[in-house]
């Protein structure tokens, strides 16, 4: 037992002077860091300047070497300026009045096509003779849905809710296409 005990005092003596030099390299670390953090804050500094300053070189030469040829050509030719550039008040493209119709009915085309995809994906079946003739197997039974007056008014409200966002959807997207128009009527 003395020497089992022995050894578990080595074991933990050695466990001590590993977790002792963790300790001591963690401290030094934490000395250190802030140390490292200001000096790659410093170099970060230092490389954005200098990066800057070879930027504005690069630019100032390509600026000298075009006044260069222009000084050489100026001897060939004598170049005027007569009609100052200026931009176009109406867009080029894309044609705005044109692209949100279009991009609202293929929306809508979207919309419709997932709906008919996944009714193709998982069908419904609304009577029995459906069924039958989809599965061509006999039924043992049906189990038939009752609505109740809450369900009948919970549709109606379902029903009124779609119409209201469908009409808004439209009013809305009629209100911008308008306001559009009489943009596109000022700037022209």
């Amino acid at each position: 037992m003395l020497a089992t005990s022995e050894v578990q005092v080595a074991a933990l003596k050695a466990r001590v002077a590993e977790y002792q030099s963790r300790y001591n390299h963690a401290r030094a670390m934490i000395t250190s860091a802030p140390q490292l953090e200001a000096e790659a804050s410093q170099l970060n500094r230092d490389y954005a300047i200098n990066k800057k300053n070879y930027e504005d070189l690069v630019a100032r030469r390509e600026s000298a070497a075009m006044s260069g040829d222009l000084d050489l050509a100026a001897g060939v030719a004598d170049f005027r300026l007569i009609d100052p550039p200026r931009v176009s008040p109406k867009a080029v493209s894309p044609n705005r009045l044109l692209l949100m119709p279009l991009a609202m009915i293929l929306a809508l085309g979207a919309g419709l096509f997932t709906a008919f995809a996944a009714n193709q994906l998982r069908p419904v079946f609304h009577d029995v003779s459906e069924l039958r003739k989809k599965i061509a197997l006999p039924l043992l039974g049906m189990v038939s849905h009752i609505t109740s007056e809450a369900d009948v008014r919970r549709e109606k409200v379902d029903l009124l809710r779609f119409v209201f966002s469908s009409g808004s959807l439209v009013g809305v997207f009629a209100v911008i296409l308008v306001g559009m128009a009489v943009l596109a009527a000022r700037q022209g």
